[in-house]
């Protein structure tokens, strides 16, 4: 698979400190894809989590990576401990931001329960739920 590690600084006007993440970029278009339980089985043997995303600017950050995979891609969103009450798959962090795309979350057929981000050529960045045994590229943070 292909293995991009990154660095990311982010310092705003908002922030009175700059905040340094470490993220991990798995796949890419002919690489085999991962349900997202094991997408995040995999994350945590390499020490992390799938992505934990806080605000705008680290989603940004995250698409301009990805779009050119053109395809979605595992973050480490769920509702899979309760229906409708998202949560990240640390079991820490709050829930602090979100970019979902139009109708969505939808939970479609009643078994979509987990987060991928969305790229093509019209739409980068947008969240949608889908089924976790869908096979997909993945993302992980380690802090």
């Amino acid at each position: 698979g292909l293995f991009i590690r990154v660095l990311l600084s982010l310092s705003t006007v908002f922030h009175s400190h700059t905040m340094y993440q470490c993220f991990m970029f798995k796949g890419k278009k002919n690489d085999i894809k991962a349900n997202w339980t094991y997408a995040q089985s995999w994350c945590k043997e390499q020490g992390g989590n799938l992505a934990i995303i806080d605000d705008r600017y680290e989603n940004d950050f995250v698409s301009s990576y990805l779009r050119d995979l053109e395809l979605p891609t595992w973050i480490g969103l769920s509702d899979l401990l309760a229906e409708n009450q998202y949560a990240w798959s640390d079991g820490v962090s709050p829930v602090l931001y979100t970019n979902w795309n139009d109708k969505e979350p939808n939970n479609a057929g009643g078994t979509e329960h987990c987060v991928a981000i969305s790229h093509s050529p019209l739409v980068s960045g947008k969240w949608n739920d889908d089924g976790s045994a869908i096979r997909k590229t993945n993302l992980k943070k380690k802090l």
